[in-house]
């Protein structure tokens, strides 16, 4: 089988490495690799250049300093582990340059969502950085937006061109990208596809405690990976789950609860107590309910290129109508306290310095609230963790909040089965007016819940374990490591020396082929949705309720310990108490 790997992005290491072990997993099992690096290509603007924190505007030096590291790299991946094959600028020529410049010239602010081409959206497809990176929720461009997208759609086309040569040159069987939403990489992809080329991706897990030593791989992108993960759960949903599994989903809450990675948007649990009820001055005796908003950038990038698409309207078009609907439902319920929080994405934050298209709606929608309702700005630097303590009942839109609550018991009530990526079980929820409030008056008074906790437990096993291959034999860095002022020191001496010697570490210590290279090659030639579509269930991780319910508790109690440090509020608080005092029946 002669599979091809579009591999433009190798400045950013945490990607290109995994990908480059992947190929090397198949060149053992005697696969051709055609491996396509950029070569400078997108010197324009490109993925690595954002991750780098250069901006559009910039001058070329800077953004020609990312392309030396790519460059750079490129060969080091090659020459580590004898990848071969062209650059994607080598493919292209004088004309289609040319013929570049002449379809960018017809392309206006009106109508790039219909051009395409090979019936590719290349349109659609380029908005993707674009509209995370801007923030946007509608595509009103000024002058400077527009020049900024036409250089991703300049991208976006050249990618294509490149794809169409390397497709009639090599006619791989399989197409393999790091990131199948990445507008370069998915102009591949589709062309792939419409070809009749399975087009696969691969990604790093979302656990964050060992994020860069697990993969997803499969068919499509992200959000064609999860329905198909969720539409496999039931197999999984009743099987026990064995005391290492559970320990590494609670390695992954305790990144959360510590809140370091610049994946984790709210900030760390505070060291002392926080009181919510004297912070919102909300009286003893009413219910405490918190709505956490999602972040719109990724959601509505993905509805633009079309990797999203719902069956349904939910019963919120807006979150803003959403907030609006439950300001007019506490108005009439006096007995409860609501707090609206904004999701931090939304503002300036540890990974980008832009606030929202969609938070300035938000500040308008939220300046006249009655007086049981308050709201909980990224700029307060209150954790999500600093209101489990006291909150009755969440409210959800899509964001990850609604299985990360449910893991604690705490009840959380949702309106859409399709925004969320994760079993609505998990919450209560309403797609009607009527049920949708039913739900949280029966959340409120149901009230903590054991039973939820032990199935958030399993599927954040499948989702961050089963679902993923283990490459830590061959990529062993930890993006959450603690170091000590030491070892601090001397990777900072080493960097100086030598730049590049984190990349020349990784290679030198990589395990070849890795050990997982047999299931990374079944899911490759049978071109796989997921990785649970190839699992056999002699091989599944099992154990027995009672093995899972004792380790449960060890799990429960190291997570209470995390959010609750001091003796003082362990003593105190009463989701310690249920926490540590959790009974799961067989």
């Amino acid at each position: 089988m002669k599979i091809l790997f579009f591999a433009p992005h190798s400045a950013l290491w945490p990607h290109a490495f995994p990908e480059a072990i992947v190929a090397d997993a198949l060149l053992h099992h005697g696969h051709e690799i055609v491996y396509a690096s950029c070569g400078e290509l997108f010197q324009q603007y490109c993925v690595p250049m954002s991750a780098a924190g250069v901006k559009p505007s910039e001058p070329i030096e800077h953004r020609q300093a990312v392309c030396n590291t790519c460059e750079r790299y490129d060969r080091l991946l090659r020459q580590g582990l004898g990848l071969k094959g062209p650059t994607l600028r080598s493919l292209l020529v004088a004309e289609d340059f040319v013929e570049t410049d002449a379809m960018l010239s017809t392309v206006t602010a009106q109508s790039l969502r219909e051009f395409e081409r090979d019936g590719v959206p290349l349109g659609r497809i380029a908005l993707y950085q674009f509209v995370i990176r801007k923030k946007r929720i509608s595509l009103d461009l000024d002058s400077a937006d527009w020049n900024e997208y036409l250089a991703e759609l300049r991208s976006t086309i050249y990618a294509w061109l490149a794809a169409r040569k390397l497709l009639d040159l090599h006619k791989p069987d399989r197409v393999i990208v790091y990131n199948g939403l990445y507008s370069v990489n998915r102009a591949a992809c589709v062309l792939a596809e419409r070809r009749g080329i399975p087009a696969m991706f691969l990604h790093a897990g979302v656990n964050l405690s060992n994020r860069l030593q697990t993969l997803m791989l499969g068919r499509g992108d992200t959000f064609s990976y999860y329905p198909r993960l969720l539409s496999r759960w039931r197999q999984f949903a009743e099987v026990p789950c064995t005391p290492d599994l559970l320990a590494q989903v609670t390695d992954h809450y305790l990144q959360l609860v510590e809140g370091r990675s610049v994946f984790v948007y709210s900030k760390g649990k505070s060291d002392q107590a926080f009181d919510i009820r004297r912070h919102f001055a909300i009286s003893p005796d009413q219910k405490i309910l918190v709505a956490t908003l999602g972040s719109y950038d990724e959601e509505v990038a993905a509805e633009m290129v079309g990797a999203r698409v719902f069956k349904k309207v939910p019963l919120f078009k807006t979150q803003a109508e959403w907030i609006a609907a439950l300001v007019e439902f506490m108005s009439r319920r006096p007995e409860n306290f609501l707090i609206v929080r904004v999701h931090p994405r939304e503002f300036p934050n540890r990974r980008d310095g832009k606030k929202s298209e969609h938070a300035r709606l938000l500040e308008e929608v939220l300046l006249q609230l009655p007086a049981n309702v308050a709201v909980n700005w990224p700029a307060d630097q209150i954790s999500i963790y600093d209101l489990v303590e006291q909150t009755d009942v969440f409210l959800n839109s899509w964001s990850s909040t609604g299985k990360d609550m449910a893991l604690l018991g705490i009840p959380t009530v949702i309106y859409s089965d399709e925004m969320p990526l994760y079993p609505i079980e998990l919450n209560y929820f309403g797609d009607t007016p009527e049920s949708y409030f039913a739900a949280i008056e029966q959340a409120l008074k149901d009230g903590w819940s054991a039973e939820k906790v032990r199935q958030s437990y399993r599927w954040a096993a499948y989702e961050f374990s089963r679902s993923t291959i283990d490459i830590g034999d061959s990529f062993d860095e930890l993006e959450a490591r603690k170091r000590s002022f030491f070892r601090k020191v001397v990777d900072q001496l080493r960097r100086r020396i030598n730049p590049d010697f984190r990349q020349h570490r990784n290679l030198r210590r990589r395990r070849s082929p890795p050990l997982a290279a047999g299931q990374i090659t079944d899911i490759v030639e049978a071109a796989a949705a997921t990785v649970v579509d190839r699992l056999k269930p002699e091989n599944l991780k099992r154990a027995s309720a009672e093995q899972e319910a004792n380790a449960l508790r060890i799990e429960l109690r190291r997570l209470g310990e995390a959010i609750f440090p001091s003796p003082k509020e362990r003593a105190a608080s009463r989701l310690f108490a249920r926490l540590t005092t959790a009974e799961f029946l067989a």
